[in-house]
């Protein structure tokens, strides 16, 4: 670089000023090749990062997306679960029910064969039935129509 102050003379000449406004303005255009180069570095780095935020932002959606499928069938499994729950409690009352009315039943015809074996001989003889197995035969009766 040529300095300012020329040592043998306070004076430069034009081809001096000329020299030196060359040099800078060849030094200045280096620096904006730099400063370029760096811009179109920065540009690149921001089109990578704006890529990258997109592609975060997709796939936060498609977790979004999955999450609530997972959600969704583990809805669908509790209400199939809880369909079968009420199945089951409507089957075990059903059952109850049976259960109770087939106890009553048995309680009844341990009356009428309690009944029948306490019959008298008089009763055997004259063929009279107590009122328990009358009931029976009624009810059987009235079963098969």
């Amino acid at each position: 670089m040529i300095s300012i102050k020329d040592n043998d003379s306070y004076h430069k000449s034009k081809e001096d000023y000329d020299a030196l406004i060359e040099e800078l303005e060849n030094e200045l255009l280096k620096k904006q090749e730099i400063i370029d180069g760096l811009n179109e570095d920065l540009q690149d780095a921001n089109l990578r990062v704006s890529d990258m935020i997109k592609k975060n932002n997709s796939l936060e959606s498609r977790i979004n997306e999955f999450e609530l499928q997972e959600l969704a069938m583990k809805f669908g499994k509790y209400e199939e679960l809880n369909d079968k729950n009420k199945k089951l409690d409507h089957r075990v009352m059903v059952t109850k029910k049976h259960l109770d009315s087939a106890r009553e039943y048995q309680k009844f015809t341990d009356v009428v064969i309690l009944d029948l074996k306490n019959r008298s001989t008089l009763d055997k003889i004259l063929r009279r039935y107590p009122d328990s197995y009358l009931r029976y035969v009624n009810d059987l009766n009235n079963d098969s129509d």
